[in-house]
């Protein structure tokens, strides 16, 4: 049972099958196969690091993607899951923690 939950867990952090990684700070735009994806803002509520905290927290992202005429806002979570946009599925898979006082920093995976 533990070995396949190990496994069951360490499939989930692969990148899907022709996922493409983007990693992007606030006010960031970045283009990917003729559409923008910029990462308006970000709100991480996460515990910080050697805290005892009740809840774990989360990130939640707000995306803003435009594909030709078309422009969409959308909102992401990690933990969470896959958002179906013009660029294909986002999902949120990493986010920096504030340290030093450089800029936190999210990874996407934008895939089919």
């Amino acid at each position: 049972m533990v070995k396949t939950l190990l496994l069951t867990l360490t499939l989930a952090s692969l990148p899907a099958a022709g996922a493409v990684p983007l990693t992007l700070r606030a006010g960031q735009t970045a283009s990917l196969n003729g559409t923008n994806i910029t990462l308006l803002r970000f709100n991480d509520s996460r515990c910080p690091l050697k805290a005892i905290c009740v809840m774990a927290g989360n990130v939640k992202a707000s995306l803003f993607v435009v594909n030709g005429k078309s422009a969409r806002l959308y909102t992401v979570y990690l933990p969470g899951v896959p958002v179906a946009t013009a660029a294909g599925e986002v999902r949120l898979r990493a986010a920096t923690r504030r340290e030093g006082g450089g800029a936190q920093r999210l990874t996407f995976e934008v895939g089919k």
